[in-house]
C-alpha cells in the first residue's frame, strides 16, 4: 500500500519538472510567495482533471498554485489542453522520479495523493487514496488552504 514519505510539518522536496505549458516547473519558484496544492496520480483520470479545472479559479483565490505530477498523463492532458487551456500545472515524471521522492509505492500501484503547502513549503495538509476522486473535495481543500493563510504571520490577524 502506497506510504508519504513527507510528513506534515515538515518541508516537501524541492523539484523541477516538464509542464504541459512547455515551460518548466520548479516548486522553489513559488517560496515565499504562493501555497501549493500538489495533486499525485499514477494514472490520468480525465473527469477528476476536469473537475479540478472548474475548481481552479477558487483555489487560486488563495494565493495557491495548483499543480498535477503525473508519469502518464500527457496524452489526457493534450487533448483537455486543445480543448481550452487549463488553470494548473501538469508535470510529466515519466520516470516516476519525483512520486518516489513524496511516496513509496509498490511498481504498478494504482493511487493519488495530495499535498498543501503555505508559502514556505511545509506541508499543512496530506492525502493518500486507491483513486482521485476519494481525496478531499475542493471545498475542503478550499477551505484548509483559508486556515494555511490565516496562519500566515505576515497577514493581518494572522498567528505569530
Amino acid at each position: 500500500m502506497a506510504k508519504s514519505l513527507i510528513p506534515e510539518r515538515s518541508l516537501i522536496p524541492s523539484f523541477r519538472l516538464q509542464a504541459n505549458s512547455g515551460g518548466m516547473f520548479d516548486t522553489s519558484d513559488y517560496k515565499r510567495d504562493k501555497n501549493l496544492v500538489l495533486f499525485f496520480m499514477t494514472q490520468a483520470d480525465r473527469d477528476f482533471l476536469m473537475h479540478l479545472d472548474q475548481a481552479a479559479a477558487v483555489l487560486r483565490q488563495q494565493n495557491a498554485v495548483i499543480a498535477v505530477v503525473c508519469p502518464s498523463c500527457c496524452e489526457v492532458v493534450g487533448a483537455l489542453y486543445q480543448a481550452h487551456r487549463l488553470l494548473f500545472a501538469v508535470l510529466s515524471d515519466e520516470k516516476r522520479e519525483v512520486l518516489r521522492r513524496f511516496i513509496s509505492f509498490a511498481e504498478g500501484e494504482a493511487f493519488a495523493a495530495l499535498f498543501i503547502t503555505d508559502r514556505h513549503g511545509d506541508v499543512f495538509f496530506e492525502y493518500l487514496a486507491a483513486a482521485a476522486h476519494e481525496l478531499p473535495s475542493f471545498e475542503d481543500i478550499a477551505r484548509s488552504l483559508e486556515f494555511i493563510e490565516s496562519q500566515c504571520p505576515e497577514r493581518e490577524g494572522g498567528a505569530l
